[in-house]
C-alpha cells in the first residue's frame, strides 16, 4: 500500500494496533505537549488522520513555557502505565538519554482513579478461586492506594493476621499487549525514519523494556524476590521484611503481612520519635550492602517505598523492580567504586578494557582527564557536603561522553545509591554519605582481594575453556575440511549502511553517464556547425547548424542538470 503523504505506510502497522483508538490518543499527547514535530518527522500524524480523519491542535499553551523534561514527563503520564513503566526505566539509562531528563522522569506520578470497587469481591473471588469470607474475617473494599497496575485493599485473614492484597487491574495485559505492539512497530518505524536513533537500537530497547515490564506484572515473581530479600537480611536488626502470604497469592493478587509503619514520604513522621540520622545512616549503608553483599538491591528505594517502625527499623515495599547482579558484575562495581573513590584511574581504565567497554576510538587520555578533574573539583568540597550519587553519577556521564558503554545494571545501582542518599539527606541534611560509604566499600573489596575464590576464577574459567577447546576442536576441525573438500566454504560480508552506499554508487554512474552524453553533445554540435551545409534547409538554417543548435540546447540541460545535482549534493 503507498504511504500517505510521506507518511508511513497503513499496511505496516500490526493489526491489533489499527483496530483500537490508542494510536490517534498518543499522536494527540504528542501534540498537545508539543511534540508534533516528532510525530511528522516519524510519519505516524498522517497515518492517524487517514485512520480517524482526526485534526490536532497545536501545543497547549499552558505547556509552552515549560522545560522538555518537564513536558516529556506530563505527557508519559497522560498516556498511562505502559508509558510511565517506559519512563520509569529510562530513568535508570543516562547512557541513551540526558541525565536532565533522567532526573525528571524519576518524579513519575503513577496515581490513578481506583476501578470498580463494586466487582473488586468477585475480581478478588474469580483469581483465587475460593470465596473471600472462606479466606478473610474482613475485607475492605475502599482501596487504601491506586495506581497504574495495582491498587491496595487491606484485610484481615481467619487466624488474626492483618494483610494488605495488591490486586492487579483487570485486564490489563490486554491493555499492555496492545501497547507493546504499538511500542514495537514505533521503534522499528523510528529507526527507518530517523538516522540518529539507530545508534541506540530502539527495537532492542523496547524489546528489553517488555522483558522487565512482564517481569514486574507477574506478581509471584515479585513474592519470590520479597522471600529472597528477607533471606539476605534474616540477621540484620534494622531491616525488616514483610511476609509473604503463599496461599492467598497469584500472578495476578500478591498478599503480605501488612506494615505498621510511617513512610518516609510521610509529613507527619516528623512528629514522631525517630533518630533520623540513624534512619539515614541504615538506609545509605543497606542499599550499598544489597548491591555489593548480596548482589540483589531494591530498584526504586524512593521515601513512599520505605516505612520506618519501632525501634527505628527500616522496611521497604514493592520489591516489583529489583537489580541483580552476579559476582562478577560485583567485582566489576567494587573495582570501579574503589578506583573513583582512591583516584586510580587507571585501575578505572584497566577495567573498562577488560569489559571491553571500550575500543580503539575513545580517547583514553581525555576520559582519564576529564575524570581526573572532576574528582579534582569535588575534593573542594566538605566531606559533609559532598553528594556522594551527583558525584558517581557525573563521573558516569563524563564516561559515557567518551563513548564508553556503560552496563545498564551498574546504572542502575547508581540510580538507587542516589536515590537513597537524596532521601538520607532530606531526613539528616548532615550526613557525611562518603564516610559511611567509603570504609563499606574497601572493606567488602579487602575481603574479596582476601578470599581464594576470587582469585582462581579466572584461572578456572581459562582452564575450562581450554578443556573445551580440547574437546570440540578436533570434531570442528574435521567439519570445516569437510566443507573444504566439498566446495561448501562461504563467506559472509556485510557492509554498514549499504543500501545508501548503493543509491550514492547509482547516483555516480548517472552522473557519469549524464556527463559523457553532455559532453558528446558539445563535440557533435561542434563538428555539426564546422562542417558544410546540408541540404535540405529548415527555415532559413541548414540541416546540420539546426541539428548542432538542437544538441547544444540539449547539452545547456544536461549540463544544468548536472550542475543543479552537484550543489544539492555538496560534493564538488
Amino acid at each position: 500500500m503507498r504511504p500517505i503523504g510521506g507518511g508511513v505506510d497503513i499496511g505496516s502497522i500490526p493489526q491489533r494496533v489499527r483496530s483500537l483508538q490508542r494510536l490517534p490518543q498518543i499522536v494527540g499527547v504528542l501534540f498537545k505537549y508539543g511534540f508534533g514535530d516528532l510525530a511528522s518527522r516519524v510519519g505516524i500524524d498522517s497515518v492517524v488522520h487517514r485512520l480517524k480523519s482526526h485534526v490536532f491542535k497545536d501545543v497547549d499553551p499552558r505547556f509552552e513555557s515549560m522545560r522538555t523534561e518537564v513536558r516529556i514527563r506530563l505527557a508519559l503520564e497522560e498516556l498511562g502505565p505502559t508509558f510511565v513503566k517506559l519512563g520509569q526505566v529510562m530513568a535508570t539509562r543516562p547512557d541513551l538519554i540526558p541525565m536532565s531528563l533522567c532526573d525528571e522522569l524519576r518524579h513519575l506520578q503513577d496515581e490513578v482513579a481506583p476501578f470498580d470497587v463494586q466487582g473488586i469481591r468477585a475480581h478478588v473471588e474469580a483469581e483465587l478461586g475460593r470465596p473471600i469470607d472462606e479466606l478473610f474475617a474482613e475485607f475492605q473494599d475502599e482501596p487504601l492506594a491506586a495506581a497504574s497496575i495495582a491498587q491496595v485493599h487491606r484485610a484481615r485473614l481467619r487466624d488474626g493476621r492483618e494483610v494488605v492484597l495488591k490486586i492487579q487491574r483487570p485486564n490489563l495485559d490486554r491493555l499492555l499487549e496492545s501497547d507493546l505492539a504499538l511500542l514495537h512497530w514505533l521503534a522499528q518505524v523510528a529507526a527507518e525514519r530517523l538516522p540518529e536513533m539507530r545508534r541506540y537500537d530502539p527495537v532492542g530497547l523496547v524489546a528489553e523494556f517488555k522483558k522487565s515490564l512482564l517481569r514486574e506484572i507477574d506478581f509471584e515473581i515479585e513474592a519470590y524476590h520479597i522471600r529472597r530479600f528477607a533471606r539476605c537480611f534474616a540477621d540484620d536488626p534494622n531491616i525488616y521484611v514483610p511476609e509473604v502470604i503463599d496461599e492467598c497469592t497469584t500472578s495476578k493478587i500478591l498478599c503480605e503481612e501488612f506494615i505498621r509503619g510511617t513512610p518516609l514520604s510521610d509529613p507527619a513522621l516528623r512528629e514522631k520519635d525517630i533518630d533520623f540520622e540513624a534512619i539515614a545512616k541504615i538506609g545509605l549503608r543497606n542499599i550499598v550492602e544489597q548491591a555489593l553483599v548480596h548482589g540483589f538491591f531494591h530498584g526504586d528505594p524512593h521515601p513512599g517505598n520505605i516505612f520506618v517502625l519501632e525501634g527505628n527499623r527500616l522496611c521497604f515495599i514493592d520489591y516489583g523492580m529489583m537489580g541483580v547482579l552476579d559476582r562478577e558484575r560485583i567485582d566489576e562495581l567494587l573495582t570501579f567504586l574503589v578506583a573513583i573513590l582512591t583516584r586510580d584511574l587507571d585501575k578505572m581504565v584497566r577495567l573498562f578494557y577488560k569489559l571491553e567497554l571500550i575500543d580503539e576510538h575513545v580517547d583514553v587520555r581525555g576520559l582519564r582527564r576529564d575524570v581526573d578533574d572532576l574528582i579534582a573539583r569535588f575534593e573542594t568540597v566538605e566531606l559533609a557536603k559532598l553528594d556522594v550519587g551527583r558525584f558517581l553519577q557525573q563521573v558516569i556521564d563524563v564516561v559515557i561522553s567518551h563513548d564508553v558503554k556503560v552496563p545498564s545494571d551498574l546504572l542502575m545501582v547508581g540510580k538507587a545509591l542516589a536515590t537513597i542518599e537524596g532521601v538520607g539527606r532530606d531526613l539528616y541534611p548532615e550526613l557525611n554519605a562518603l564516610q559511611e560509604v567509603r570504609p563499606f566499600v574497601l572493606k567488602v573489596y579487602l575481603s574479596r582481594l582476601a578470599d581464594p575464590a576470587y582469585h582462581s576464577r579466572a584461572p578456572r574459567r581459562a582452564f575450562d575453556e581450554l578443556v573445551y577447546l580440547l574437546e570440540t576442536g578436533p570434531r570442528d576441525l574435521r567439519i570445516g575440511l569437510r566443507k573444504l573438500r566439498d566446495g561448501e566454504i562461504r563467506t559472509k560480508l556485510e557492509v554498514s549502511d549499504f543500501p545508501a552506499s548503493i543509491r550514492s554508487q547509482a547516483q555516480a554512474v548517472n552522473r557519469l553517464a549524464l556527463a559523457v552524453l553532455t559532453g558528446s553533445l558539445v563535440l557533435s554540435s561542434a563538428y555539426l556547425f564546422k562542417g558544410t551545409s546540408l541540404t535540405p534547409w529548415i527555415g532559413d538554417f541548414p540541416l546540420n547548424e539546426f541539428l548542432g543548435a538542437l544538441g547544444l540546447a540539449l547539452a545547456i540541460v544536461y549540463g544544468g542538470v548536472l550542475l543543479v545535482g552537484f550543489l544539492r549534493s555538496g560534493a564538488f
